[in-house]
């Protein structure tokens, strides 16, 4: 098996345990539309990994989408966790993913839950924004922390209340 193979074969980094290949890999490329709001959710996360900047800014709802990511700003993110969702099915125009995901920064490993809002607009799957939960086991991004999105901005400046 070549090193090719191997990256194709490679688990998703979303947790659904399929390939990266057959999960996030075609979304993040173009090839086909997420089908679902979790789909959309999943890819964004993996995109987060990869520090796609691109891809997210693509998906992000131009109303409520930052002007820019800074890659370099992006923590290590280190695991995802789909808690529940509503609605956001195919056939849905709005949907929630309520989810938990660990990261690495130089502040030390931390956890961030939310609830995030989506809407589908043309067919395609985008996400408008969340809501941060803190359900004790979440550390808490401080209102001056860097935010998690990768924005390079303070949380109170961006995805914060």
């Amino acid at each position: 098996m070549d090193c090719t193979t191997m990256i194709d074969q490679a688990p998703c980094p979303c947790g659904s345990g399929v390939p990266f290949s057959a999960c996030c890999g075609p979304i993040l490329s173009g090839r086909i539309a997420a089908p679902t709001a979790e789909a959309l959710m999943r890819s964004r996360y993996t995109a987060y990994t990869k520090a796609d900047a691109a891809y997210l800014l693509r998906t992000w709802r131009a109303n409520t989408r930052p002007a820019a990511i800074d890659a370099a700003t992006i923590p290590d993110w280190r695991g995802l966790e789909i808690l529940r969702t509503e609605q956001g099915r195919e056939e849905d125009a709005e949907g929630l993913v309520e989810f938990r995901a660990t990261a690495r920064s130089a502040h030390g490993v931390f956890c961030l839950r939310e609830v995030s809002r989506f809407v589908r607009e043309a067919g395609e799957w985008l996400y408008v924004n969340g809501d941060l939960i803190d359900d004790g086991h979440a550390a808490k991004v401080g209102r001056n922390s860097p935010c998690p999105c990768g924005s390079g901005k303070k949380f109170k400046k961006c995805c914060g209340p």
